[in-house]
């Protein structure tokens, strides 16, 4: 694969794939590379956050509006079987190395655009973060409390599951195709598209009775008492989605509210009442004394963890969602476990350009052709 994208959706995209085995080889910018290298915190020279997302990769360095960096491109191309870019819509038309152009070099290359609106459409040019794409999407006016203003989600729904996962979907779609047709396509991925997408009941509910859900008042995002977040005594706070009736009825005695079983799908001011009840009932104790009940009762009770205890909580663990690197902790894991494939050693992410030599060796470049390049700019 070659990976022209830069920061957060694409990466994620390529690392997804990197983890099910695929040869991720980052193009890179000359003298400065993908954004995320710069971002804090460092580790020594090195972004925490390069880290985590670029682990398995290899990097080669090309300057795509250099000519010769563009034909090094195309010369590329026919070795690989997907390219994927982040660029705004026809910026690589222009520099001659867009989907029409690389497809001709190779027409079973999988290519994938991954953009914030779409290859067209009236906001195809228009720029764009993972919070603009949830504010017109919807999703972000139903974040956030009754009455209250909306809460910004503490991960990037749009860029992850919006713009990576759903990129590399549509990505092994084609790949899967491709085996039937000889012939590769375009997968143009639009993360606003993936945050609509993600509405699916919520939609349903909408299109049935023409009311948009109301912030904080929609069954899994404050309507129910059954299913939200209590604080505890010591200011810590618990997960509750007792939704099936025997795990409410479950959370109810463990608690000592037996009186509140029958109201589980009451009126708007009943599950106000029963919220009041159950934050007080939560106040009474520490987190972990909380946790300590239930760990033997049936309820879906849960703790709400900082990242300190995610990375050490032995259900993660045990699944191997902590990727360590020469002995040393980088980030989340492959979350992919497949029979009979047993996950090698994370490999580290790449310093900027440290593959350019071997990667166009192997395309066919001499080391003297290699040496013009690099001191033409092009590389």
């Amino acid at each position: 694969m070659l990976d022209l994208t830069r920061l957060l959706p694409g990466g994620y995209c390529t690392l997804l794939l990197a983890d099910l085995g695929a040869d991720v080889v980052k193009v890179e910018e000359p003298g400065r590379g993908d954004y995320i290298r710069g971002s804090p915190p460092l580790v020594g020279t090195e972004s925490a956050a390069h880290r985590a997302l670029n682990r398995d990769k290899r990097s080669i360095t090309l300057n795509l509006k250099h000519l010769s960096g563009a034909e090094v491109l195309r010369r590329l191309v026919p070795s690989f079987d997907v390219l994927v870019e982040s660029f705004r819509p026809g910026v690589l038309d222009r520099l001659g190395v867009g989907y029409e152009a690389v497809s001709e070099r190779n027409p079973r290359l999988v290519y994938c655009a991954i953009t914030g609106y779409g290859q067209d459409g009236p906001y195809r040019d228009v720029v764009g973060h993972d919070i603009n794409y949830l504010g017109y999407g919807g999703a972000l006016s139903m974040s956030g409390p009754a009455g209250g203003d909306p809460v910004v989600p503490g991960v990037q729904v749009g860029d992850l599951g919006g713009g990576g996962l759903l990129a590399a979907i549509g990505i092994l779609a084609a790949l899967l195709e491709r085996e039937r047709t000889g012939t590769g396509r375009l997968v143009d991925t639009s993360m606003l598209d993936g945050v609509v997408s993600w509405l699916t009941i919520h939609a349903g509910g909408y299109f049935a009775t023409g009311l948009s859900p109301r912030r904080g008042e929609a069954p899994l995002s404050g309507g129910y008492a059954c299913y939200g977040v209590y604080r505890t005594r010591d200011g810590r706070h618990v997960t509750v989605g007792a939704l099936e009736p025997r795990f409410w009825r479950a959370l109810c005695e463990a608690i000592g509210r037996p009186e509140l079983v029958d109201h589980q799908y009451g009126p708007p001011e009943k599950q106000a009442e029963m919220r009041e009840v159950l934050q007080a009932t939560f106040a009474d104790r520490d987190r972990d004394e909380w946790l300590k009940l239930f760990s033997t009762v049936d309820a879906c009770v849960g703790p709400v963890n900082d990242l300190e205890e995610t990375f050490a909580d032995p259900q993660v663990r045990h699944r191997s969602m902590v990727a360590d690197v020469a002995g040393e902790t980088v980030g989340p894991g492959s979350p992919f476990k497949l029979s009979t494939v047993e996950p090698g050693p994370s490999g580290p992410a790449p310093l900027l350009g440290e593959h350019t030599d071997e990667v166009l060796l192997a395309a066919g470049y001499s080391a003297a052709e290699i040496a013009a390049l690099r001191d033409d700019g092009a590389i």
